[in-house]
């Protein structure tokens, strides 16, 4: 597991035991703090099914030094490394891409977006499509702006 793991405060988050098994991962204990960790304890907490834990949303509940111990039908090579949780706030737009754009097609057509957060955010852009493969229409914005269009296909940027 990496020496620390950043969770975003408020928000749902992941820990995850790090493990490639052959045969395939069957049950992973997880220990916090040096003790079993009691999943059932915590609302909103959740042991996936590759082993790892959903948190709904991430509190000072979460802080602690964690380690897994992964299971398969030949056994256990034993306990990960330990790993500390901080959580953090999660990454924000500084500038958000406005609804819509026009531009003749062949122009360019620049769209501003920006974003902080530590660690640094990485924004990600993506086409919508839907199932059908034809643009679609994105999830309605609280506020009632039009969709953000490029060249007359909707795009979605995602800080990450």
């Amino acid at each position: 597991m990496p020496p620390i793991i950043y969770v975003p405060i408020g928000i749902h988050g992941y820990i995850r035991c790090p493990v490639e098994a052959e045969p395939p991962v069957t049950l992973v204990k997880w220990n916090k703090d040096g003790r079993p960790l009691r999943i059932e304890k915590y609302a909103g907490w959740n042991l996936l099914e590759d082993g790892s834990i959903r948190i709904e949303e991430a509190t000072e509940d979460a802080l602690g030094t964690y380690t897994c111990v992964p299971y398969n039908a030949l056994g256990t090579m034993g306990q990960s490394p330990p790993a500390r949780l901080v959580l953090k706030d999660p990454p924000y737009f500084t500038v958000l891409p406005g609804w819509e754009y026009r531009q003749e097609a062949g122009r360019e057509l620049l769209i501003p977006c920006a974003a902080a957060g530590d660690p640094f955010p990485i924004i990600a852009w993506r086409k919508v499509l839907s199932e059908t493969g034809e643009p679609s229409a994105l999830p309605r914005p609280e506020r009632p702006d039009p969709l953000p269009v490029a060249g007359g296909v909707p795009w979605a940027a995602q800080v990450a």
